[in-house]
């Protein structure tokens, strides 16, 4: 089962927690120019992530508001593993 790094961020003005990618390290530093990385986590899907985000901050058990669960791909890992590759964030 493939498994994708997501990274909570924390700024003065709020926070943002999403999946590694290149377009989401892109338009960080103008969403949250004093953002910080807080932590990360490993998870196979996005409401994986969203309870393990959850879990991590003590809000409880995550609603999905009855949204499908879809699981991340080998090629989403191997996507993500290409750009970690490269990566270079602040």
């Amino acid at each position: 089962m493939a498994k994708l790094i997501h990274e909570y961020w924390q700024g003065e003005d709020g926070a943002e927690f999403s999946v590694v990618r290149e377009r989401n390290d892109a338009i960080r530093p103008a969403m949250m120019p004093d953002g910080r990385l807080v932590f990360s986590i490993h998870a196979a899907s996005w409401h994986h992530a969203m309870q393990l985000q959850y879990d991590r901050l003590g809000l409880g058990t995550y609603d999905a508001g009855g949204l499908d669960d879809i699981a991340y791909t080998d090629e989403d890992a191997v996507e993500q593993e290409s750009y970690l590759a490269g990566r270079n964030v602040r």
